[in-house]
């Protein structure tokens, strides 16, 4: 395989980095912050082989219609501050999205949906220089002028094209994307944080619901109390009992939340 196609900007206090195609972004932020010092980089990629999700899952990216993104944050002394960084960047895409007219809902830890079909992928990571300075590296992939689907995941996935019948500008959206995701982390590294959290508790709008949910494989009923600072779940089975509950090992069951909670949650339509 030739060497990928490379284009650098600089954007003031952050470096842009796009690239023709890439195995997987996140390793090029791995790979670059062993010989870089950068405090904020992006990656972009028009083809993305190896993409990944939750649990190691693929993330199809492999068409030139989507977009591959990922963002390198120097994370700072405050490592407790890295596990809810996904859900700063998942209100970054939702955002963005808004901007150009497109309402989605944003699924508890990473995801976000239009319809109860998949547009977003977000998966972030904590790594370490050659220093041991820690950095955060949060990749998204995001559905754009895909007109179609693979027959695996036709009935999961949309985009954009396919819900609005136009197509978008990718480098417009990117560079909102960019202006969005910035605003979002730089605001939860810093003193904002909080807000960030409480702004993702009223769009996820699950605190008080009950729902379906496997957890490392077992199907319980429950109602959600909190989310937790942790990025956990905190839920009461029927017996009174609570228990916080990771996202690695819990998938919820959207459905349930629409047959369980009518009179109180809604799926955007």
């Amino acid at each position: 395989m030739q060497n990928p196609a490379k284009v650098h900007v600089t954007l003031h206090d952050l470096r842009f980095t796009s690239l023709s195609h890439s195995e997987y972004l996140n390793n090029e932020a791995k790979k670059y912050i062993q010989k870089n010092n950068e405090k904020k980089v992006i990656f972009a990629a028009d083809i993305q082989n190896s993409g990944r999700g939750r649990r190691g899952h693929s993330w199809f990216s492999d068409d030139p219609a989507s977009v591959s993104v990922s963002f390198l944050y120097k994370a700072g002394g405050n490592l407790n501050q890295i596990p809810q960084i996904t859900a700063a960047a998942a209100l970054a895409v939702n955002k963005t999205l808004n901007n150009f007219r497109l309402e989605g809902d944003l699924k508890w830890p990473n995801d976000i949906l239009i319809k109860n079909k998949k547009i977003c992928g977000i998966l972030s990571e904590l790594i370490f220089n050659k220093n041991q300075e820690a950095y955060v590296v949060i990749g998204c992939g995001i559905n754009l002028n895909n007109k179609s689907f693979s027959q695996q995941i036709n009935q999961l996935a949309t985009s954009y094209y396919l819900e609005k019948n136009k197509e978008i500008d990718k480098n417009v959206f990117l560079a909102e994307l960019i202006s969005e995701m910035d605003y979002y982390i730089e605001s939860y590294l810093s003193q904002s944080r909080q807000k960030i959290i409480n702004e993702l508790k009223k769009e996820l709008n699950l605190i008080g619901k009950q729902v379906d949910l496997t957890f490392k494989g077992q199907k319980y009923k429950v109602q959600i109390k909190d989310i937790l600072e942790s990025g956990e779940l905190l839920v009461a089975f029927d017996n009174g009992k609570e228990k916080k509950m990771q996202s690695l090992y819990t998938s919820l069951d959207y459905q349930s939340l629409l047959k369980y909670n009518k009179d109180n949650y809604r799926e955007r339509c």
